[in-house]
């Protein structure tokens, strides 16, 4: 109990539980549209927005969140009108962003190791204003998805009978992206752009192993998503190991063990 006097843990904790619940529900919308890879493409693409941010002095994170909307917008812009599936795109499109920001840190005068947290995430490290961002944000989108929510299932669902019953398919297509585009830069600081696809992929497929709803889906994914993150910056602090390697670590052993054991089950 002595860690929860710690302010940075009690940031760690407050930032880690808000990203939980957030990423968790946006885990269900990834998993219907198959969309794990743009997850990865958006992430990895977020590299060249902070080594302009980190070149020029400015927030990296504001940098990494325009090139982020920027590369999730092409990606759905090239699959739509380009009629190119989303990982051509996704694997042009991070690897042009990753080379330009490798080509950015090469020139620059000055090299910020503060760039290895946004690789490798530190959830020590959040503040009070990345709180409070967070929270602005898991307020816009919440209530978003909350009074939108059956139109964007339609539309993940079947886009083509979602366009003939009249729903603006475009506007959630590019909606939804923007806002994984978003939640992935915000939760960078937390397990880092190698690992953060894993808080929005893992979660709802977790909880299908258990539900085959959306709603109890849904309320699995948050619930087991603030346990995994609380359970991981618990093991990280006691044992002094990495944060953000530690939850996805926590994540893919629970998803494994699980999967596992309803095969073992299965066979007797």
């Amino acid at each position: 109990m002595d860690m929860l006097s710690i302010p940075f843990i009690q940031n760690a904790i407050i930032g880690g539980v808000i990203l939980a619940v957030l990423l968790s529900i946006l885990s269900i919308f990834i998993n219907l549209k198959n969309w794990s890879f743009i997850n990865v493409g958006i992430s990895h693409a977020t590299f060249g927005g902070l080594a302009v941010g980190f070149y020029l002095g400015l927030s990296p994170t504001l940098f990494g969140m325009i090139f982020a909307v920027i590369t999730g917008v092409l990606i759905g812009y090239i699959s739509r009108k380009g009629n190119i599936h989303e990982d051509i795109s996704i694997g042009i499109l991070f690897s042009l962003s990753m080379a330009f920001g490798v080509i950015v840190i090469t020139l620059s005068p000055n090299y910020n190791t503060d760039l290895f947290t946004f690789l490798f995430g530190n959830i020590l490290t959040i503040s009070r204003e990345d709180i409070l961002m967070l929270i602005a944000f898991g307020i816009v989108v919440t209530g978003f998805i909350y009074f939108n929510f059956e139109k964007i299932m339609f539309c993940c669902y079947s886009e083509e009978v979602a366009y003939v019953s009249g729903i603006n398919t475009t506007f959630y297509y590019y909606s939804l992206i923007i806002i994984i585009a978003i939640a992935t830069v915000l939760s960078v600081k937390l397990v880092g752009i190698i690992l953060s696809s894993a808080m929005m992929i893992v979660p709802a497929a977790f909880a299908s192993q258990f539900f085959w709803h959306y709603r109890g889906i849904l309320l699995f994914s948050v619930i087991s998503s603030v346990v995994m993150v609380l359970w991981g910056i618990y093991i990280s602090f006691i044992f002094d190991l990495p944060s953000g390697a530690t939850i996805v670590f926590i994540y893919a052993a629970a998803f494994v063990t699980v999967v596992t054991l309803k095969k073992v089950f299965q066979r007797r």
